[in-house]
């Protein structure tokens, strides 16, 4: 792919030569936020591209705040791995000046704020594409540019619901149960990632850049196209059983001796007949989708450890272990692709940027000398590496959001950090 970008250290582009990732040498100027453009941008990153991640100079991307005594711990580190932080109040004029020149030396550019937030201070898809006609403008919300929903606040609980896959959480005809991943913003980063990358091959073919419009909603609902027939089957007392929801002996999750759990997933006869043999129960074979004899694969399971059964049993048996977050990185597998403990972006190289990082490295890569530079530091329109007072008012915040969330309250709707 042919890069975009005039600019940039001479290092860089010899770097990207040598690097073999389909989009090595390619720039994104990333303005998004908390979780579905960070990953989105995230997913680039692993491609090959450079990702300038733009934030505010006091805060920064939020998901740096959020608390880890609610269950985000790390968030920030794992989704901004390796990307350049620029801090620069793009709310200003003189701010907005500096992004729009950012992005004519890019080939991507992501946002995820409220639709029309971004057009009324001046970097909406019209004015940042007048900078750069061959640009890929990605907007990333949670129901899209048009429609009625538009400017609601929803959640990933929200839009599962909304896409009909909350109802098919959980046991079939019980209560729905919130998932513990982030599934609908994960859904809607990737679909982000892959609408972007074939703008960009289409770029290569035609030399025009794309404004993308990307909803979360539309992601999740998308998703209920893979179920077939299933997708219009109601969920209630009077539901016909699927095969992949549980119902079945073959299909399902059991407990083991230690507490821990399998999941079985012998649908076709010979991985069956192999769990059945494995664990002496052959009288089962027959009973492979006979709702009745769960309890029976049930309590022979739980006879042993789940470690003692996985050395026991065959692999045709279809059987893993249900690991829990800190086991995948021991997996021998995904260590064997490179995706085991340690791997994926937790060394020093590349690390997630402090706030500000490389604000002034990246805008001398852009043709501002070293006294403009330091007047927009001086006038609060830029800043560097955030100082030990900044990351104190941060924690400050977090501590504030943890004590709101713990009395039950959120901040009001005019609630603004900057």
């Amino acid at each position: 792919m042919t890069n975009a970008r005039d600019s940039g250290p001479a290092t860089e582009r010899a770097d990207s030569a040598t690097d073999l990732r389909p989009l090595a040498g390619m720039r994104v100027v990333d303005m998004s936020r908390l979780i579905p453009g960070p990953w989105c941008s995230q997913i680039l990153s692993g491609l090959g591209a450079e990702v300038i991640k733009i934030e505010t100079p006091l805060a920064g991307d939020y998901a740096r705040m959020a608390p880890a005594e609610l269950g985000f711990g790390g968030i920030f580190e794992a989704l901004n791995c390796g990307k350049r932080s620029v801090a620069v109040n793009h709310r200003l004029p003189r701010g907005r000046d500096i992004v729009l020149r950012l992005a004519a030396s890019a080939d991507v550019f992501l946002e995820s704020s409220i639709p029309g937030q971004l057009a009324a201070r001046g970097l909406g898809p019209d004015d940042v594409r007048a900078a750069n006609p061959r640009l890929v403008y990605c907007s990333i919300s949670g129901f899209g540019q048009t429609g009625p929903y538009r400017h609601r606040p929803a959640h990933d609980l929200n839009y599962l619901a909304l896409g009909g896959l909350l109802t098919l959480l959980g046991p079939m005809g019980s209560r729905p149960v919130p998932p513990r991943i982030q599934i609908a913003d994960l859904a809607g980063a990737n679909a982000a990632a892959l609408q972007i990358v074939a703008a960009l091959l289409r770029r290569e073919r035609t030399g025009e850049g794309a404004t993308l419009d990307v909803s979360i909603l539309d992601a999740v609902a998308a998703m209920r196209g893979s179920l077939g027939d299933a997708a219009h089957t109601a969920d209630g007392p009077n539901a016909a059983p699927s095969a992949l929801s549980g119902a079945f002996p073959c299909y399902a999750v059991y407990a083991t001796a230690d507490a821990k759990y399998l999941a079985v997933g012998a649908l076709e006869p010979p991985f069956w007949f192999a769990l059945c043999r494995g664990i002496g129960r052959v009288d089962l074979v027959e009973r492979q989708f006979d709702p009745t004899a769960i309890p029976d694969v049930a309590a022979t399971l739980a006879t042993r450890s789940r470690a003692d059964w996985l050395q026991h049993l065959d692999e045709n048996a279809c059987v893993a272990p249900v690991n829990e977050p800190p086991e995948v990185g021991l997996d021998p597998h995904l260590i064997a692709r490179g995706l085991g403990l340690g791997a994926g972006g937790q060394g020093a190289a590349s690390a997630a940027p402090d706030l500000g990082q490389h604000t002034h490295e990246v805008l001398r890569n852009v043709g501002f000398d070293t006294d403009e530079i330091a007047s927009l530091e001086r006038d609060g329109i830029v800043a560097g590496r955030a100082k030990p007072e900044a990351h104190a008012r941060r924690a400050r915040v977090a501590l504030m959001l943890t004590r709101m969330t713990d009395r039950g309250r959120e901040p009001g709707p005019g609630a603004s950090i900057q």
